[in-house]
């Protein structure tokens, strides 16, 4: 009982802290200057948290690692940008450039995810390189926006899209792992077979999260093409789409909400501030040094670092032992 309660009590602390990170988000911008070059890095962050967490699912609850990201993510970017310059809204563009990408993952899905462990990172990452072929061989220009779009748009208004939608993915995000889909996922992680015979369709929910995961880089797609104005196409196909999202996500923790947002944040705001310096791309290596100590010294990111402060300082507790002599004397 007393478990439960502190379940309970400790969910409304999260969720307080979660409204007023939330609310200092939205007010700092209108209560400070930040200056367009902050919000830039903002918004950059806030693509990494949408494109982390929709990988998380795949990855982190579902046991699925997804090396193709990059090419729903370029996907809904693309057709975004097709849809925009259409006339539509870039709300509804960014919906069509989400629902582009799930149509991908409806078609790619059911024979990718036939495979298993590394044949199935193999088989996605084949598809990224395959998309990235064709669009730099088919499709390798720049897209433009509305002439419109120059005339209404801001880095502010950049920011509050961005951090609408990545509020909205972590929303959707904690709704699917705390619903019975998430139970499912993480049986399905943890015994693909036992959760077979125990009577659920692996097939059937690998797909679901699967389209979940894809909607969501699709709709981070847009969200970069909405906040860079000028696109290229080829570009959002690249691989470092996907393993920034795996750098972040391994740096967080897998298989957590937190970890996603944590690692962008470690991932993307050293990079966004070291290659503009003397270091070039050197903030590469940086990066790169960082992830390996992560994976050494706090293997299941950094959402366990509380967890490993606590046992490293918790009193040990000397269990009473009794000597020889003692059974000896006793009556």
């Amino acid at each position: 009982m007393k478990n439960m309660k502190r379940a309970v009590s400790s969910r409304y602390i999260w969720g307080a802290v979660a409204v007023a990170v939330v609310l200092v988000l939205i007010i700092l911008p209108l209560a400070v200057d930040l200056g367009d070059y902050v919000l830039r890095i903002a918004v950059s962050l806030l693509v990494f948290v949408i494109l982390s967490e929709s990988w998380n699912l795949m990855g982190g609850y579902a046991g699925q690692v997804n090396l193709g990201l990059a090419a729903y993510y370029g996907t809904g970017a693309w057709c975004y940008m097709l849809a925009y310059k259409a006339g539509a809204p870039f709300y509804v563009a960014m919906a069509v450039g989400g629902l582009a990408a799930t149509a991908m993952a409806c078609i790619i899905g059911p024979p990718t995810l036939r495979l298993k462990g590394a044949y199935f990172g193999i088989g996605t990452m084949a598809l990224a390189a395959v998309m990235r072929l064709i669009m730099t061989t088919t499709f390798n220009r720049t897209l433009f926006p509305p002439t419109s779009y120059w005339l209404d748009i801001t880095v502010t208004k950049s920011y509050y899209v961005a951090l609408a939608v990545a509020i909205a993915t972590i929303v959707v995000a904690y709704v699917a792992v705390h619903s019975r889909l998430g139970l499912v996922l993480q049986a399905i992680r943890d015994d693909e077979d036992a959760a077979n015979a125990s009577g659920i369709n692996p097939a059937k929910y690998k797909m679901i999260v699967f389209m979940i995961s894809s909607f969501l880089a699709g709709v981070a797609g847009g969200v970069f093409a909405y906040a860079a104005g000028n696109l290229n196409v080829p570009d959002q196909f690249e691989m470092n789409w996907t393993i920034g999202a795996i750098v972040a996500v391994t740096i967080g923790g897998w298989g957590t909400l937190l970890g996603p947002i944590l690692g962008s944040i470690v991932f993307v705001i050293p990079e966004e501030l070291l290659q503009h310096t003397v270091l070039g791309d050197w903030y590469l290596v940086l990066t790169g040094v960082m992830f390996i100590l992560v994976i050494l010294f706090i293997p299941d990111g950094l959402t366990s670092l509380g967890a490993m402060i606590r046992r490293l300082f918790a009193p040990r507790v000397r269990k009473p032992t009794t000597s020889l002599s003692q059974h000896i004397d006793a009556p």
